[in-house]
């Protein structure tokens, strides 16, 4: 996680993979349903299915910074839906009015303070989405992560339409909610005290991993088969969504990315262009370090001192620098050797 908040984001994965893993090997048949199956593009088909329910959950890696690019941009359109409530688990839990000051501070949250999180914060604050934090103080954490959303916002408003942006597992549906104290994921304990059932995707899967050796056979499948450019779901010919090397149960879709190589332009991933939108800039000469390695770090102009950055890249002397990548805006500078 230092690593994507230092905008080292192939890093930040190949650190990641560092952890030992149990490999649930793929089965034939899953081969055999990517060969049968249609893709389309994620975006399009989550904000179809969402229209058929009230509340959207979708789950990221804590260390995948383009997670949040796509969740920015999920956002955008579920808000044109009728979706105004965004519940974030990455924000503070002794915070009940999250973002009041109207801009990301250090306090809002440990991993708002990467910056694709923080300017997904700052477009939500543009479309005027209705903040809230359900991380519970007390455990068992996924009943107290449910009762907290209930509390918050479905006992003042039944009919709510509310994205939720959680961790990993949090998303799953799977196994049943029975008790406040079972196995079950706060999606499935967020149906049993409410009665809704919730849209649930996965995004941590199927994504591109540095080392190729912990890259899912079933994701290079994918992608051979379909050779799409922006983030895709899978449909079977009989309509089903498929979920590629997890259990089938756990979440309702699951979005598959493109694999997303470093602009030799910009000398950044080349998802900050084409998934988040973010515009190139050159860094001020001034900042560029003679020996050593530098943090260059890039702040709203109108933001308090501890407001978060919008971007930080890793500089290295002697080195072509790469490009700053940045939302709309007028910023200043700083720096850290």
């Amino acid at each position: 996680m230092m690593r994507s908040m230092a905008g080292d984001v192939d890093g930040a994965i190949a650190a990641f993979n560092q952890m030992p893993v149990e490999d649930v090997p793929a089965t034939s048949s899953e081969f055999d349903s990517i060969n049968n199956a249609k893709a389309e593009d994620a975006i399009t088909a989550i904000v179809r299915e969402a229209k058929k329910t009230q509340v959207v959950i979708l789950n990221e890696a804590h260390h995948v910074s383009m997670h949040r690019a796509f969740a920015m941009k999920l956002a955008r359109e579920l808000k044109k839906e009728g979706y105004t409530y965004l519940a974030c688990e990455a924000f503070s839990l002794y915070d009940d009015f999250p973002l009041q000051k109207q801009y990301v501070s250090e306090n809002t949250g440990m991993l708002t303070k990467e910056t694709t999180y923080s300017n997904f914060l700052r477009d939500a604050m543009q479309d005027q989405w209705k903040f809230v934090s359900y991380e519970p103080v007390n455990s068992p954490r996924e009943s107290g992560m449910a009762k907290n959303l209930v509390q918050k916002i479905f006992r003042q408003d039944p009919k709510a339409k509310v994205f939720i942006y959680a961790g990993y597992s949090h998303a799953h549906e799977f196994p049943v909610a029975e008790t406040d104290d079972d196995k079950s994921k706060m999606a499935a304990q967020l149906k049993r005290l409410t009665g809704i059932n919730p849209l649930t995707i996965d995004q941590t899967a199927m994504y591109e991993h540095i080392d190729t050796t912990r890259q899912s056979k079933l994701y290079k499948a994918a992608l051979t088969r379909m050779a799409q450019e922006k983030p895709f779901v899978l449909k079977s010919g009989g309509q089903q969504y498929l979920k590629l090397g997890i259990n089938n149960k756990l979440v309702d879709m699951q979005v598959i990315y493109p694999a997303y190589s470093t602009s030799p332009t910009t000398g950044r991933a080349s998802w900050l262009t084409t998934l988040a939108g973010f515009t190139p800039r050159d860094i001020p000469k001034e900042l560029l370090p003679t020996t050593g390695q530098r943090l260059i770090y890039v702040f709203h102009k109108q933001e308090p001192a501890d407001g978060t950055p919008a971007d930080v890249v890793i500089v290295q002397a002697g080195k072509t620098p790469p490009k700053l990548m940045l939302p709309p805006g007028e910023f200043r500078f700083g720096f850290e050797d």
